[in-house]
């Protein structure tokens, strides 16, 4: 498997579990199993078989996750639950971590749903076909194409929301946006693309800044950062 695999199976794994040993450990179970079972002969199926692995091996750490907090959360009612000693990490690799982080945000993608934005970052970070993307979800190919077209309508309907707050001049989106350095939560995206719905003004300035894309029909940015796998820690 080349460095770019792995980077792009990191990423992805990271977008999945948001924490980087986990992912860590998740792409190490992909690596092993891809190692053991060899995979698709065919040089086009192969990518979608990694990645199928790979949403495997996260789903299954996720599950683990939850039946530990279960345990925890039964023993701390039937007495005191031990609490693991945790390893301290140093302020840098915090640092580090929080901008692998930062660098998955995709404040477009605001208003998805979870199984739209998954199917986006396949499509457009990872750069899947609509038929890779069905394969590695496990659905079919016209549910995957529904999937992708709603959540790229969704992307371009806070596309036109995002262009008509720079633009500044309406005094409905400034109440709700209150300073330039607002948070862009799912709720304050719902308020503003109902917002740009509902103005004349501000649906106009939508269009201008979108033109012919209104509501949305494209999956935009054309790219998204991919984040570098941890060499060592693999190794």
């Amino acid at each position: 498997m080349c460095i770019r695999d792995r980077d792009c199976l990191f990423t992805y794994c990271m977008s999945v579990l948001c924490d980087h040993d986990s992912a860590t450990a998740a792409l190490g179970d992909v690596l092993a199993l891809a190692e053991r079972r060899g995979g698709p002969d065919a040089a086009g199926d192969r990518r979608p078989w990694l990645y199928a692995l790979a949403r495997w091996a996260c789903l299954r750490k996720l599950a683990e996750a939850k039946q530990k907090r279960q345990a925890t959360h039964a023993a701390g009612r039937h007495g005191a639950a031990q609490k693991p000693a945790e390893l301290p990490v140093a302020e840098d690799v915090l640092e580090a971590r929080r901008r692998e982080l930062a660098l998955l945000a995709w404040p477009e993608a605001a208003g998805t749903t979870p199984e739209q934005r998954e199917a986006l970052e396949l499509a457009v970070r990872h750069h899947l076909a609509a038929h890779e993307v069905a394969s590695v979800l496990g659905m079919d190919l016209a549910g995957a194409r529904e999937l992708l077209a709603s959540a790229a309508c969704e992307v371009e309907r806070t596309r036109a929301a995002l262009a008509v707050v720079e633009t500044g001049d309406c005094p409905g989106v400034a109440r709700l946006t209150g300073d330039n350095q607002f948070v862009l939560s799912s709720a304050l995206r719902r308020e503003l693309v109902r917002h740009v719905d509902d103005c004349p003004r501000c649906r106009r300035g939508a269009e201008r800044a979108i033109p012919g894309r209104w509501p949305g029909a494209m999956i935009t940015p054309a790219e998204l950062p991919v984040l570098e796998a941890p060499r060592a820690a693999l190794h």
